[in-house]
């Protein structure tokens, strides 16, 4: 017996691989909705990401900011070529520009992906 989201869907087109698919119950308190394809139930889960977007069973989205990582990442790349070679440059003041600008900024970065 096919149950009516499997019917429906056959008749769009569209072929539910059970091995890859989820179901999600978007409300604020959790409850357990069984969905069936074929004779499979989907598992349910509370939260997925697709794109880089993170979709919570609570009806949250939160996108990466993979923008703000990349501007991120290109100030680490200039600081290295700028400064941290520069045989000129002590070891101690090597450590203080690593403390004073590379933490925070590395800090930044695991905050924001």
């Amino acid at each position: 017996m096919l149950w009516p989201f499997t019917t429906e869907c056959e008749a769009a087109g569209i072929r539910i691989r059970t091995s890859k698919s989820e179901s999600m119950v978007l409300t604020r308190k959790k409850v357990e909705c069984l969905l069936w394809v074929r004779e499979e139930v989907l598992p349910q889960v509370e939260e997925f990401k697709y794109l880089g977007i993170l979709f919570t069973s609570e009806g949250r989205i939160e996108q990466e900011n993979n923008r703000q990582v990349g501007a991120v990442s290109a100030v680490m790349r200039a600081l290295n070529r700028s400064v941290m070679v520069k045989k000129e440059l002590s070891w101690k003041a090597k450590l203080s520009i690593y403390r004073s600008i590379y933490i925070p900024i590395l800090t930044m970065a695991i905050n924001i992906g």
